[in-house]
């Protein structure tokens, strides 16, 4: 049931990959066109049942101009069934519509892309309610399911109802920027080695108290309901894959308990985001994972190989899901790593 979640360096790795996958097309859709053709006699990927898709990471925390823009255009060469991210699109943090309207443009980045994408909100794209009614008028529902090839995608929201008890904004703002990297580096390290951080600098231990005290989640009942029905109407989804902004197994979540009880018996895969650094553990013998970025503020240290900005690559056929993840500097195009120098 476990699949293997591997850093891989690069577009052929990922064609490679894709091409390993599952039982495969009908023989009907090959020709030989001479006799003894050298090959392995293994099934041709891509088969009726079969689909890849790609899933974003965060683009927020003070994002790094052009690299979310950059990743949409590698995963349009890449041409998935569909595109999905993992939540925080937008700094957001405020109730200023013409300001949330200027960063919205993101999704000038989005369209590029010639296949779907999903959203997925995050607490910096749903910081209040002005901020859930500009999503609703943009996207659609801020939570929702749809199922593809026999698969069920359940799209949980976070922040239902927003939670604007610590805006991340105001904090960057009281205590730098710097302060804020220090304390995140430390909370998703050493426990000890950050206690004691906090114990020799009282401002930074502040700041932790801060930022621990905003991490929770929120599911309504009606939320809730939803991921019911959804079960219900698929008993025999092929697989169930769960998306959501905060990872809310590692926190104390009544909603999300009785979620992952409904969820017992069937296979399923987690995925969230949220830290800005990829983690993965096994609960219960399914895969929740945490991804890093795709453009967003590090989350952690630079030579730390989980803080990275990355697309995942999952593969649907028999079984359970493949998943790959590709750093984003492993891609270069048809001209080769290095820049062209073009001879007159």
């Amino acid at each position: 049931m476990r699949y293997a979640a591997l850093l891989l360096g690069g577009v052929l790795a990922l064609s490679l990959s894709g091409a390993a996958v599952g039982a495969g097309q009908e023989a009907k859709d090959f020709r030989a066109g001479t006799t003894d053709v050298a090959r392995t006699q293994k099934d041709f990927a891509g088969g009726t049942d079969e689909f890849r898709f790609a899933v974003i990471g965060d683009r927020t925390g003070k994002h790094r101009p052009g690299v979310f823009e950059d990743a949409m255009d590698k995963v349009e060469a890449l041409r998935p069934d569909f595109v999905i991210n993992i939540g925080d699109l937008i700094e957001g943090n405020t109730e200023d519509r013409a300001q949330l309207g200027r960063e919205w443009d993101v999704n000038a980045a989005i369209d590029r892309l010639s296949v779907p994408f999903f959203y997925v909100p995050g607490n910096h794209d749903l910081t209040n309610e002005v901020q859930r009614s500009e999503w609703r008028k943009r996207l659609g529902a801020d939570y929702y399911s749809f199922t593809y090839k026999g698969a069920l995608f359940l799209v949980l929201n976070t922040e239902d109802p927003p939670q604007p008890k610590i805006a991340r904004m105001q904090l960057f703002q009281q205590y730098g920027g710097e302060a804020m990297k220090t304390v995140f580096e430390a909370l998703q390290g050493d426990p000890a080695k950050a206690e004691a951080l906090f114990a020799h600098d009282p401002k930074l231990a502040e700041l932790a108290g801060k930022i621990r005290g905003s991490e929770n989640v929120a599911f309504s009942a009606d939320q809730v309901k939803m991921v019911r029905d959804a079960l219900a109407k698929t008993p025999k989804a092929r697989w169930t894959f769960v998306l959501m902004h905060r990872p809310a197994w590692k926190m104390d979540s009544p909603a999300f308990h009785e979620i992952e009880a409904m969820l017992k018996g069937r296979p399923h895969t987690v995925l969230a985001g949220h830290y800005h650094k990829y983690a993965y553990e096994e609960r219960g013998g399914h895969d929740y994972v945490q991804l890093g970025t795709t453009g967003g503020m590090p989350g952690g240290a630079a030579d730390d190989p989980a803080v990275v900005d990355h697309v995942m690559w999952v593969s649907v056929a028999d079984g359970a899901p493949r998943v790959s993840n590709l750093k984003l500097d492993g891609f270069f195009g048809k001209q080769g790593p290095s820049p062209v120098v073009k001879v007159r």
